[in-house]
């Protein structure tokens, strides 16, 4: 090997002493030949293997995703409902948790505060306190936080075609 003089390099001490920057950069450039197909051998494998089988019951779903509602998602009701229950997919916490229904272009929809329906921790009810008697569409907006901390928001809307309880 030559030093950075021309003349051949034969040991450490030489190496040290005359040209420290050949030596260390021939040990940069050794163990990059080494790191590069290490890593790209590990980008190959991880990219096409199979999920892991903690991720593979879960799936890749950390957040409690909006499963079924009542009134439904763009249903068309005939007659007002006393609540409205929404039920997600996994356990929400109702005390950090919030939804609220508004008439379009009117008011908000006067409600009890959230519930659990029954025992099922996945669902989030409330009891309409003042229901809605005029006709029109209905927007229930939510913001839940599953068991886990992780927040979801969204929203549908239903139309209430005429008054009197359900």
């Amino acid at each position: 090997m030559l030093g950075c003089n021309g003349t051949l390099l034969s040991g450490v001490g030489i190496t040290r002493n005359r040209c420290p920057l050949t030596y260390l950069s021939l040990m940069r450039l050794s163990a990059l030949h080494s790191i590069v197909p290490a890593a790209l051998l590990f980008a190959g494998v991880t990219a096409f293997a199979p999920p892991t089988p903690m991720l593979a019951g879960r799936g890749t779903a950390f957040h409690a995703h909006l499963v079924r509602a009542d009134p439904a998602v763009n249903d068309t009701i005939a007659s007002t409902p006393k609540s409205v229950r929404l039920w997600f997919s996994e356990p929400v916490e109702l005390g950090l948790s919030r939804v609220r229904i508004v008439r379009v272009g009117g008011d908000t929809v006067k409600t009890s505060g959230l519930r659990h329906e029954g025992t099922a921790a996945a669902t989030a009810a409330l009891d309409l306190a003042t229901p809605p008697t005029s006709p029109g569409t209905y927007v229930v907006t939510y913001r839940v936080v599953s068991r886990d901390g992780h927040p979801t928001s969204g929203s549908y809307s239903f139309v209430l075609k005429g008054s009197g309880a359900e």
